[in-house]
């Protein structure tokens, strides 16, 4: 039984109590750029627990919004069940941000704990119990959601690169770190339409992949990097840019009218996104009855790529953005 104080951009403090040392483990490494303290407890009732001492706008209205989603004296009761297990998150919004979390296994799952490597239980486990609930915290926060993409910081300025699977975000993301620009987030970003954070978190790789820096974790299937790039606030981004592979190299401007439509489109492409989302979703809907978001100023462009012209891409992006 274990216990994880971590210092999170915008949230601040967060304390996380787990109950299995296996989850603990894997919490650790995934969460190793926030994490201030960590030690031995005993008795933990639920399977996960976390403490928030202070965050903004928890103070919801008391309204159904579904028939399984009710906020009541704040307070927030969500069930997710699955063939395998039943995951019970219980909200207590009262001067701070108390959620326990108890799994309940079905036959099903001790079957697929058979079948299952124990990297791969973890993962789904850390992302359910641990990675979703953080996600929430910015969705109450500021109406934060997730975006499919890349934040990456380039001397003086911030850009986002978004696009479907396969068309070259990690390829070009990690050209430019190899000229010494940062990648703030790999995977998930957070954003509000205003600003965006990057939690910057390992980016799982094959072994086949021949990166030899900032192995943090390896097994026979797979390796995990980390890079200790990370921003304390939220940033305004200059630009974001839709990638897509084509035959020729071109970044046009996009009319705003078709950018909200592009983050849909991709946003619900990813499996992990679309999933955040969705366990965000009685917070961003409820927000979203008392306040609008602002559409960022940011420019966004797409992104035309041929394959193989990766370094070729980076210079066109890099004389694009006048540096």
């Amino acid at each position: 039984m274990h216990n994880i104080k971590c210092i999170f951009p915008l949230i601040g403090n967060i304390s996380i109590d787990i109950k299995s040392s296996d989850l603990f483990e894997f919490t650790k490494r995934q969460l190793k750029n926030y994490i201030i303290s960590q030690s031995s407890i005993p008795n933990i009732k639920s399977f996960v627990s976390l403490n928030v001492p202070s965050i903004n706008n928890t103070n919801f209205e008391d309204i159904t919004l579904s028939r399984e989603i009710k906020f009541k004296d704040n307070k927030l009761n969500i069930s997710k069940k699955s063939k395998i297990q039943t995951l019970s998150y219980k909200y207590n919004f009262n001067d701070s941000l108390t959620l326990n979390i108890d799994l309940k296994k079905k036959s099903l799952y001790y079957l697929k704990s058979l079948l299952s490597s124990k990297y791969s239980i973890n993962h789904i486990l850390f992302y359910q119990t641990i990675l979703y609930p953080i996600f929430s915290l910015y969705a109450m926060q500021d109406s934060y959601s997730l975006v499919h993409g890349s934040l990456i910081k380039i001397n003086d300025k911030y850009i986002v690169l978004t696009g479907l699977d396969g068309v070259g975000k990690s390829s070009l993301s990690h050209e430019l770190l190899l000229m010494d620009h940062k990648i703030l987030a790999d995977n998930f970003v957070l954003s509000n339409g205003k600003s965006f954070v990057g939690l910057n978190m390992p980016i799982r790789l094959d072994l086949e992949n021949d990166t030899k820096e900032n192995i943090i974790y390896e097994d026979d299937n797979l390796k995990e990097v980390l890079f200790d790039f990370k921003e304390d606030n939220a940033v305004v981004v200059d630009n974001v840019y839709f990638l897509s592979i084509s035959e020729n190299l071109a970044i046009k401007e996009l009319d705003k009218n078709i950018v909200t439509q592009n983050w849909h489109l991709i946003n619900n492409g990813a499996g992990e996104i679309l999933e955040a989302n969705l366990f965000n979703l009685p917070f961003l809907y409820q927000n979203s009855l008392t306040k609008s978001s602002d559409i960022g100023s940011y420019r966004s462009y797409s992104f035309f790529i041929p394959k193989g012209k990766i370094k070729e891409a980076v210079e066109e992006l890099i004389c694009q953005l006048n540096i």
